[in-house]
């Protein structure tokens, strides 16, 4: 038997679970080791630094992060906003929901472990968010869309679901007023449908008028 494939997964989860839950300070390479039911100088054969092992974990996470069939179809088929957008916030409503580990480790990358985290997020998720990014560019330059920097647009769906149920919380003291993921998806499409057709729903309005 492979003791490496048997270990490295087991290490990988505690480490996750510490992480995720103590920060990258707060969490110790002996409690990982301990939760792993490894021996701590076994571990550091295979990360030999805390640093490699926080690394390791956001990326064992990562790699559960997979663009949808369905939205990668709809957008390289140059689908409607309407189509679109809406199974863009369901891939992102999902990976917020099922992964909250990975949320949790990406914000304590972000504040604890910025550098190696930016690069770590480029590699696994940047394909992803530039996919969108490219599509709301095409779709601004097709007339279908505003044209806002499709940079900062794609920043704004990830911040939506990101940053929304905090925020929430914090102004209501309540969670979000969502009974499932399908109605969370529906909110956060139709508020950025509606900002995105805006303009182009008044220019068709217009149009239409001096037709009549």
């Amino acid at each position: 038997m492979d003791t490496r494939k048997t270990l490295e997964p087991r290490i990988l989860e505690a480490a996750v679970r510490l992480f995720s839950r103590h920060g990258y300070h707060g969490a110790s390479t002996r409690e990982i080791a301990k939760l792993a039911d490894v021996h701590e100088t076994s571990m550091f054969r295979y990360f030999p630094r805390k640093e490699d092992l926080f690394c390791a974990a956001l990326e064992f996470r990562l790699q559960r992060v997979r663009m949808r069939k369905e939205l990668q179809a709809a957008m390289t088929e140059g689908a409607r906003p309407e189509t679109v957008i809406p199974l863009i916030f369901e891939q992102l409503v999902q990976i917020m929901s099922y992964e909250p580990e990975l949320v949790r480790l990406l914000s304590i990358g972000w504040l604890e472990m910025r550098p190696v985290t930016e690069r770590i997020c480029r590699e696994h998720l940047g394909p992803i968010l530039s996919a969108i990014s490219d599509y709301v560019a095409s779709s601004a330059k097709e007339g279908k869309l505003r044209e806002l920097d499709p940079s900062h647009v794609t920043a704004a769906f990830v911040s939506t679901v990101l940053v929304h149920e905090g925020l929430h919380e914090l102004l209501t003291g309540q969670g979000l007023p969502y009974r499932n993921t399908g109605e969370a998806v529906s909110a956060y499409s139709n508020f950025w449908l509606d900002a995105l057709l805006r303009v182009q729903k008044a220019l068709w309005a217009e149009q239409g008028e001096k037709l009549g």
